[in-house]
């Protein structure tokens, strides 16, 4: 078997997750009509369960080794958060299937260059034409799923969804240098340190602005599991990133999250643009998997 098989496989299904974990953030956003309190409380559920693993005395152990690792990657819970955030704005808005076109736009950009400049934990990875062709047409699927999306939201939602996507390429590769020098766990563990961090300063600000309040809490138990589905995802990533490369990666988790926010959708519908922008991104998934080996 091809030693990349089981970590592809993996990435897609924890792709499917993310999808899941949009709708519950989206929702969870709805209820209590403010996202980023939603995204405070997805990042706080994650972090509490990280600090309960980190009690072992293994990840312990290797949390003595983070010092190693350079600042800048200890920062990628940032862009996580950013992706939550902006995901339980989005999501009710454009539906989950459209969101992911728009995260795809610019994970895939991104990761070429992440790729490029040899961020990540594993060797540089050289463009390819079948590389840049397969970004080339992320960039169309955005363009043909935005015939709906600007109906249902603002240019500057759609903009803001494609540059989360590219913050998480970089979330991939920091964590995954991180996961080397400490462990998946303490990687997953300073992401939501590093993240909920990040979130309770822009709440604060939201705070002395305009005010934080919350109508209801809602009592839906499996509402706060996106905090969870997180942990899940990030572990997964900065274990395979080093296998896959960031591209290769990303494309494994977008085939995951399309065909789980298309599953997601069906049942409110999924229009004809919508449709088009997430089959012609399974085309650029084939295409731009091609080159990166």
């Amino acid at each position: 078997m091809n030693r990349a098989a089981l970590p592809l496989l993996t990435a897609v299904l924890s792709g499917a997750l993310v999808a899941v974990q949009q709708r519950l953030n989206g929702d969870l956003g709805t209820a209590l009509r403010n996202p980023l309190l939603a995204a405070v409380v997805s990042f706080s559920g994650g972090l509490v369960l990280m600090a309960v693993l980190m009690v072992r005395r293994t990840p312990r152990e290797a949390l003595r080794r983070l010092p190693a690792v350079p600042w800048w990657c200890r920062l990628a819970g940032l862009g996580g958060a950013t992706l939550v955030a902006v995901g339980a704005t989005a999501a009710p808005r454009l539906g989950v299937a459209l969101l992911t076109v728009g995260l795809v736009a610019g994970t895939t950009v991104a990761a070429l260059a992440v790729d490029r400049w040899g961020l990540g934990p594993g060797a540089r990875r050289p463009l390819t034409s079948p590389r840049v062709v397969g970004a080339g047409l992320c960039l169309v699927a955005i363009v043909v799923g935005a015939a709906d999306g600007l109906r249902a939201a603002s240019p500057l939602l759609l903009a803001l969804v494609v540059v989360a996507g590219a913050l998480i390429s970089a979330q991939a590769a920091f964590n995954g240098r991180v996961r080397l020098a400490t462990s998946a766990t303490v990687a997953t563990f300073v992401n939501f340190v590093v993240g909920t961090t990040g979130l309770l300063v822009a709440l604060g600000i939201q705070g002395l602005v305009s005010g934080v309040r919350a109508d209801r809490w809602p009592t839906d138990w499996w509402l706060y599991l996106g905090g969870p589905i997180g942990c899940v995802f990030i572990a997964v990533a900065s274990v395979t990133v080093s296998t896959l490369g960031v591209l290769r990666l990303g494309l494994a988790v977008t085939a995951g999250q399309l065909l789980g926010g298309i599953a997601l959708d069906a049942r409110r519908g999924v229009s004809g643009a919508t449709f088009a922008a997430a089959t012609l991104t399974l085309v650029a998934v084939a295409v731009s998997g091609r080159g990166a080996r």
